[in-house]
């Protein structure tokens, strides 16, 4: 990656730097190739005047042989392919060839006698470039006494000059330019390159290095830059990264250390739990069945009867708070059948009803009887949604609402569809499955934020009594399921359970656990049979 990087740096500079000296060439190659075609053409109009004078001389001097001779000469030193002098008509009169004289007629441009300027352009014979000047000849007054004066025009002076000395001059400067061009992009490039792996690609190498350490697991790398360009404000950024990772990681092999000794003292807990438990329910039995023998013998409105129904009401509730520790010292594994729902919850609202109107809480029912079977351990998931029920009566001690709602949902839930890249890109895609959600709402006191992350931990309660392992079973029992529970709470407003549980598939769609035993509540002082018992 350090050398794409370094790469396609270079090309694209060098790139530009190479459009560019390129561009510059071209327009240098074209202003000196004009200004040498603009050179040629000044030097022969130059030439041109020049044998004007001569000529002008030649012939009012009455030297006319010299004419021919002169036009020779020229040729063999001016580089002038072809000198001639034409009449008005075209006529060739003198020329540096005398076959021509009198024989050849030039083409002439009709604007060539209109004025005094002199006429430029450019021809090939054989595969050389000519440049043809011509100089109008004008018949003034010394001309008049060998020419009359009928004719304005005597006739024109027609030299042709070769272009290619000027041509191999551009040619020359041409390739000089080229050569020029590539020195000063290879210099140009070897510089960039310089700066490019001094300033880029050895701060990004550097940067990538200990990125690399640091995805090893290294989180000591630091690049403490120094610099206050973009490539050290990212290495501030790394470092502030790392600095952070750093604190997570403390602060998570932190909990992680806590979490193996809570669990730790958890299991050490649940074994010392189901011991005591064992241990005690056989004298608890024994005590039971001597008060069952002693109430025999009592009246049932003597003195007595009030401490054996008290003694009985502890009795029972020690064996709840027991059974409580087994639950959670031993959970047995889910009997999975396909239940309904509404049938699960509502033989657990019959059993809290009596408990709830003693404390004026109005108990409002939404469930769905055309809901599809969820697959769970119905006796179970009764004993959770007892559990959440029982808590949500006890946090409306004055009254209240308590709602309970089912509803079918998409679980889980997506946020959109599924996009074809993934699909393209070969990347697993889950689709959603039906699920039920049994949200148990309460208009109680609510949950302080504090206790927020530790309700469902064992042991952990707010209450007087109870054993605080009513809502850590609860979950316990939707996570065996492979449910989903949470919980929304607002302080004086009220709090929210909320338990999901897959629906059956197709091929488990019989309804099996309509006439599922009564359970009992996790963590209570006593069972719910008991208080409503209790209260009559």
């Amino acid at each position: 990656m350090r050398s794409s990087l370094t790469a396609k740096t270079l090309l694209a500079v060098g790139l530009t730097v190479a459009v560019v000296i390129a561009i510059y060439t071209y327009f240098v190659i074209r202003v000196q190739s004009t200004w040498w075609h603009e050179r040629t053409l000044a030097q022969n109009a130059l030439t041109t005047s020049l044998v004007h004078e001569y000529m002008q001389d030649v012939m009012l001097s009455g030297r006319h042989s010299e004419a021919q001779r002169f036009l020779v000469d020229l040729k063999n030193s001016h580089e002038i392919v072809h000198g001639r002098i034409i009449d008005a008509g075209g006529r060739v009169v003198f020329s540096d060839n005398p076959p021509e004289v009198g024989l050849t007629t030039l083409q002439t441009p009709p604007t060539l006698f209109t004025g005094d300027h002199i006429l430029h352009s450019t021809r090939d014979e054989r595969g050389q470039r000519l440049a043809v000047t011509m100089r109008p000849v004008r018949n003034d007054a010394k001309c008049e006494k060998c020419h009359g004066k009928d004719e304005a025009y005597l006739g024109a002076i027609v030299l042709e000059k070769s272009m290619a000395p000027a041509e191999a001059a551009i040619a020359e400067n041409r390739n000089l330019l080229i050569v020029y061009g590539g020195v000063i992009f290879v210099l140009v490039s070897i510089v960039l390159w310089v700066l490019i792996v001094r300033f880029v690609t050895q701060p990004v190498s550097e940067l990538l290095y200990r990125m690399r350490r640091v995805q090893g697991g290294d989180l000591t790398v630091r690049v403490r830059p120094a610099g206050l360009d973009e490539i050290n404000e990212l290495a501030r950024g790394f470092d502030s990264m790392v600095d952070s990772l750093a604190d997570a990681q403390r602060e998570l092999e932190a909990s992680h250390e806590k979490q193996i000794q809570q669990a730790s003292k958890l299991a050490t807990i649940g074994e010392l739990a189901a011991g005591i438990a064992h241990e005690i329910r056989n004298p608890l039995a024994g005590i039971s069945a001597a008060v069952d023998v002693l109430s025999e013998f009592s009246d049932s409105t003597g003195q007595y009867a009030e401490v054996v129904r008290e003694i009985h009401q502890q009795i029972a509730r020690l064996n709840s708070t027991l059974r409580s520790l087994l639950d959670f010292a031993r959970p047995r594994e889910p009997e999975i059948v396909p239940c309904d729902v509404c049938e699960l919850m509502g033989p657990m609202l019959t059993l809290v009803r009596p408990d709830a109107q003693k404390h004026h809480i109005q108990i409002i029912e939404n469930c769905s009887h055309n809901l599809p079977p969820i697959c769970v351990d119905g006796q179970q998931v009764q004993q959770a949604v007892l559990n959440v029920l029982l808590n949500a009566i006890q946090a409306m001690p004055d009254g209240g609402t308590l709602t309970v709602s089912a509803a079918q949902i998409e679980w889980p839930p997506l946020e959109g569809p599924p996009l074809a890249a993934d699909k393209k890109a070969g990347r697993e895609i889950l689709k959603p499955r039906l699920a039920v959600r049994l949200a148990i709402r309460d208009t109680g006191v609510g949950i302080p934020s504090e206790y927020m992350e530790r309700i469902f931990s064992p042991f952990f309660t707010t209450k007087h009594r109870g054993t605080g392992l009513g809502l850590s079973i609860t979950r316990t029992i939707v996570e065996k399921h492979g449910g989903n529970i949470f919980v929304t709470s607002e302080p004086g407003k009220g709090t929210e359970f909320v338990m999901e549980f897959l629906v059956c598939k197709e091929d488990m769609c019989e309804v099996k656990c309509k006439d599922t035993a009564r359970p009992r509540p996790a963590g209570t002082d006593e069972a719910p049979a008991t208080r409503l018992k209790k209260r009559g």
